[in-house]
């Protein structure tokens, strides 16, 4: 899967220097607190478009680009300025969406006896970047997200990439409430993916937080998927908890005493990948961009 449209330039003083498909913006990135920018200071000051977040506002010096996108595969996702300092998309899970796109055709290939579209999952799913990438590989996307002008938006990219209704289904809720109603309803899907925030609020004002909230939200994900060919993305920036330990639980969740055959099948195909998403600049230094943890059984 090939990447075009993005080049992270620089980084440093907590902010990053950014190509979109040519269109220079200069944002804060937490992950850059204790850098030094390497590049000449002229292009930071030429840049086309700076997010002010003291006053939350974004400085457009130079028009925004309507055409402007990143390119992956099939897909083409429309690089946006965001109320919040966003660009629309997140270059950084291209690995992640390259291996979402590899795990559907593995587990396609699995069920051949019972050819079917794979259904999939994805929370917390923003604009969309994920829920594109598989049904981009014909899976359909149940796509959740608490935020409407987000699920708006990533209605409109899956329209414009001709992966619309007939693949992706929208909804507008609170992640760890559909999933519980879907564990009542005996729902099956074949892949789920989690992008979930530190702290957020749901549509009817429900509090998330993730040291609290996420690990009954995987129980109940891990109940939704079946104990043979299957696989679990979860993504996340949060200090605690990280990779290691998101990995720990599901290894001891699928894994631990007292388990059924059904889990020790399970246990038996179980393999698990942790890493760090990233971005690499001009001078090749690599900018953090959180975590990610892979299963797959």
């Amino acid at each position: 899967m090939v990447l075009s449209g993005y080049q992270l330039i620089d980084f440093g003083d907590g902010r990053k220097l950014e190509s979109l498909a040519g269109y220079v913006v200069d944002r804060p990135s937490p992950a850059a607190e204790g850098f030094l920018p390497t590049a000449n200071r002229r292009m930071w000051l030429d840049a086309d478009a700076r997010y002010d977040s003291d006053q939350r506002i974004w400085e457009i010096r130079k028009p925004w680009p309507e055409s402007i996108s990143l390119e992956f595969g099939r897909v083409r996702l429309p690089f946006r300025a965001t109320p919040f300092g966003h660009i629309g998309c997140f270059p950084e899970q291209l690995p992640n969406w390259r291996w979402l796109g590899e795990t559907i055709a593995k587990l396609t290939d699995e069920r051949l006896s019972a050819p079917r579209p794979l259904e999939c999952l994805n929370l917390f799913a923003h604009t969309g970047g994920s829920t594109l990438a598989l049904a981009a590989r014909d899976a359909a996307v149940t796509h959740v997200d608490a935020a409407k002008p987000s699920v708006t938006a990533a209605r409109q990219i899956a329209a414009e990439n001709r992966l619309g209704e007939a693949k992706v289904r929208y909804l507008v809720e609170d992640a760890a409430s559909y999933v519980a109603r879907e564990v009542r309803r005996v729902r099956k899907y074949d892949l789920i993916v989690l992008d979930p925030p530190g702290y957020g609020h749901g549509p009817s004002g429900k509090t998330w937080r993730i040291s609290r909230d996420l690990w009954p939200l995987l129980d109940d994900c891990l109940r939704l998927l079946p104990t043979f060919g299957a696989a679990m993305l979860v993504t996340g920036h949060s200090e605690t908890p990280d990779q290691n330990e998101v990995a720990d639980y599901l290894r001891q969740r699928i894994t631990g005493a007292g388990q059924t055959i059904e889990l020790a099948t399970m246990a038996n195909r179980l393999r698990i990948a942790t890493g760090r998403s990233e971005l690499i600049d001009l001078a090749g230094r690599r900018l953090d961009a959180g975590y990610f943890v892979r299963a797959i059984w």
